[in-house]
């Protein structure tokens, strides 16, 4: 199967799957984010992460590091983030998805990890979680096709923005 057909694939299977548009998902009202003491501290940076396995945060610190050395100058010191693995079944998803800013994707690079992605944007759509996450993927650069197949369904059938991380060396 060809990452061509890979992606077409997933865009049907995404559309099999979940008939609604973005306009038919229950979407809370806006509201002005804030600081949560329990989350956040004075001095960091709080990032939400869901989909990481085992809550192992040392992975993200590991690609924010790696970010920060391939230019990425947003990062700054990576040990100045408060990186939080947040289970996509929390009772408090909404709240935090209201107060907080920072929210992440980790795509793991088994090949089911896609379709469990995908099926877990679902679940943050359907739970009032956030609209938009940063995509964290150990092997940015070598899936970015697929990424770009997840990112796309995800806009287009649950009305969540993934944005992507441009990797040292790519083409826009």
């Amino acid at each position: 199967m060809t990452f061509k057909d890979q992606a077409a694939g997933l865009r049907q299977w995404a559309g099999e799957l979940d008939q609604t548009t973005a306009a038919d998902v229950d979407t809370p009202s806006v509201v002005t984010p804030r600081r949560d003491a329990a989350v956040s501290c004075s001095g960091d940076r709080a990032l939400l992460v869901v989909g990481l396995p085992d809550g192992d945060t040392a992975r993200v610190y590991r690609l924010l590091d790696a970010w920060r050395h391939q230019g990425q100058a947003w990062v700054g010191d990576p040990q100045g983030w408060r990186v939080v693995a947040l289970d996509e079944n929390s009772p408090h998803l909404a709240t935090l998805a209201a107060q907080q800013t920072r929210w992440a994707l980790w795509v793991d690079s088994d090949p089911d990890a896609f379709r469990r992605s995908y099926c877990l944007l679902r679940r943050l759509a359907e739970r009032g979680g956030p609209h938009g996450l940063l995509l964290l993927h150990p092997r940015l650069g070598v899936s970015r096709g697929l990424l770009n197949n997840l990112r796309q369904a995800a806009a287009d059938f649950l009305g969540i923005r993934l944005l992507m991380v441009r990797q040292a060396g790519q083409r826009s």
